[in-house]
């Protein structure tokens, strides 16, 4: 087998790339500022920025993927609420609510990852504590979320979310005309050559 070739195309594949979509704006945007930060520095100071200087940037990457995606989460969240309190009056804002919550959806898991994943409560000091402890104590609720989110089942479900949608959008075009504009500009986005 040659280096280049494409040993195989999984649904996760697909899925991890739709998750890096998402999660790599922040990133993206972080790099631009350091990069024009460092710039300056060469314009201004004349600093050598040919080798790392500022450390290592990984726990400000990790906190910015963090925060943005549970952004993300919070703010479908939010556009349920708004849905359901003043948005049914408009037209269009379902569609709006269905996609933020797919990139809601998308995200989840590497969100619950990042804050719960690396818990130091096990199962057997969760078995130990009374219902009353558990309930106070924060290492129970991450082993609870974790437990709940990163299992097989719900990982399975999530990662056919995407896809499903991609095959029922052209159907919900037909009673919710502002999906088509969504399909419109992920198309544009999808194939224009980077």
């Amino acid at each position: 087998m040659e280096a280049n070739e494409v040993i195989g195309l999984s649904m996760d594949n697909i899925w991890r790339s739709t998750q890096l979509f998402y999660i790599s704006a922040p990133l993206l945007f972080y790099s631009i500022i350091k990069g024009v930060q460092d710039y300056m520095r060469y314009q201004m100071y004349g600093e050598d920025i040919s080798y790392w200087v500022g450390g290592d940037r990984g726990v400000m990457s990790t906190n910015l993927v963090k925060y943005w995606t549970l952004f993300l989460i919070l703010g479908a969240i939010g556009a349920w609420i708004y849905y359901l309190v003043e948005g049914r009056k408009h037209t269009g804002v379902l569609s709006a609510v269905l996609i933020v919550s797919l990139i809601a959806l998308d995200v989840l898991h590497p969100c619950t990852y990042l804050w719960v994943g690396r818990t130091k409560m096990t199962a057997e000091r969760a078995s130990k504590l009374t219902w009353s402890q558990a309930l106070v104590t924060s290492g129970w609720w991450e082993l609870m979320i974790g437990r709940l989110i990163l299992n097989e089942t719900v990982t399975g479900i999530m990662k056919w979310l995407g896809p499903a949608w991609f095959v029922l959008m052209p159907f919900l075009t037909l009673f919710m005309p502002y999906i088509g504009v969504n399909q419109a500009f992920m198309m544009i986005g999808s194939t224009t050559n980077r």
